[in-house]
């Protein structure tokens, strides 16, 4: 919810999921950029996402094949592959098809802050449905939060510190 307070209380301020985490949790680290950290690189190697995609074209193939033979089995279980290995490429990259990197503090924190903001839209939601709709339409995550209402939303907050 302190995550959600930061940002409805600064309507339309962009925070980096790092600079949330840290004006959140009072981390301070003095004169060190954390978002400048190094990483692990990228989750997938340009090998391992070709081979992912050969193994999937092969896996769309297979399933058309066993679905003409009728062994219907078969195919639910080439299918769950398939819809796994989709899972584990797209987790590897962001939006734009950008590659994530491993073992980034800023990956782990838009990871934790988005759901941690998320958790919080729901339980709103659930106390209060119409504000929770409002939340859920003006909130922005990723490694860049906000909160941008509409001003014609019919909710307005205030935020007490």
């Amino acid at each position: 919810m302190s995550y959600l307070a930061e940002l409805v209380g600064n309507p339309g301020a962009e925070r980096h999921a790092l600079d949330l985490v840290d004006r959140v949790e009072g981390v301070s680290v003095e004169g060190i950029d954390r978002r400048r950290l190094g990483d692990a690189g990228p989750m997938l190697d340009g090998r391992a996402r070709t081979a992912y995609r050969r193994r999937i074209e092969d896996l769309r193939t297979e399933v058309d094949e066993v679905l003409e033979a009728g062994a219907v089995e078969r195919a639910e279980a080439l299918q769950e592959e398939l819809d796994e290995l989709v899972a584990e490429l797209a987790r590897a990259f962001g939006l734009g098809g950008r590659e994530r990197a491993a073992s980034s503090a800023a990956e782990r924190a838009r990871l934790n802050v988005t759901r941690a903001l998320r958790t919080a839209v729901a339980r709103v939601q659930a106390l209060a449905p119409e504000a929770g709709d409002v939340l859920d339409r003006g909130l922005r995550t990723g490694a860049y939060c906000a909160f941008d209402p509409k001003p014609d939303e019919p909710v307005h907050w205030i935020v007490h510190p």
